[in-house]
């Protein structure tokens, strides 16, 4: 993966001359405007503790930008004034690295590469729309895939929460880790299924402590592994997804 610096080289250069006051409000303009879409996708606020997990947390913008392309959203038009969608994308890249979200800096250079071709955006866009909307398909995980056994437990939260960004699965960890309900409260029917999903591949998360997630493999514990180790399996859980490009019947 380039350098956070590389990115932004490459983001500036693609802007070329925009003048600052105009780059920062078609900037702002952007954001405000895949912020409200995912408002829109996500709906009313739901009861149970996973749905409600992954409705707080909102996707990368760059993710919602092209979901809309994808929609062909007027607003989109509106909002870009004209410019190039892959200019688009490069504002959100200095959106997203003055937030200091670098997960979603990179997913935002992605599509701003992807985007010099139509077709291969028209692709591209396809694909992560299908995912906002819950409609990819699951990566093919055989008893004998060659990926370790915590790649797979992470493709398998991916593929029961549609998600693929740091800070939702994060959160799904941690919900993970904290155990069943309680006897006596109202069990959460899609966590426990993810739960025991994740027990059928020996993997038990155990916590997130700083910058470390601890888990155990088939009863014993592992090695923590970092929460930018984590990152870097997901982008290629992602990039997989993508590549796989299915789009599943439900």
């Amino acid at each position: 993966m380039p350098k956070l610096s590389l990115i932004v080289t490459e983001a500036e250069l693609l802007i070329g001359h925009l003048p600052e006051p105009k780059r920062r409000a078609l900037q702002q303009v952007l954001a405000d405007l895949c912020e409200t879409r995912w408002r829109e996708l996500r709906g009313p606020e739901p009861a149970t503790t996973l749905a409600h997990a992954l409705w707080s947390m909102t996707p990368p913008l760059a993710d919602l930008f092209v979901e809309m392309y994808a929609a062909g959203d007027p607003r989109l038009d509106h909002a870009l004034q004209g410019h190039k969608p892959a200019l688009g994308l490069a504002l959100l890249v200095l959106e997203e690295i003055g937030r200091g979200d670098a997960e979603g800096t990179r997913f935002a250079h992605e599509p701003m590469m992807v985007f010099e071709s139509a077709e291969a955006a028209t692709r591209y866009a396809e694909s992560i729309a299908a995912a906002l909307h819950g409609q990819l398909e699951a990566l093919p995980l055989h008893r004998h895939t060659s990926q370790p056994p915590l790649w797979k437990a992470l493709a398998v939260v991916a593929a029961h929460t549609g998600r693929c960004d740091l800070k939702a699965i994060s959160e799904v960890i941690r919900l993970l880790a904290a155990g069943p309900a309680p006897a006596g409260q109202p069990s959460d029917e899609a966590l426990e299924r993810l739960r025991n999903a994740l027990l059928d591949l020996g993997v038990r998360f155990l916590g997130i402590d700083g910058n470390q997630i601890r888990y155990e493999q088939h009863g014993h514990a592992h090695k923590p592994v970092s929460v930018k180790q984590l990152g870097d399996s997901l982008i290629k859980i992602r990039q997989a997804q993508l590549a796989q490009g299915s789009v599943g019947q439900g």
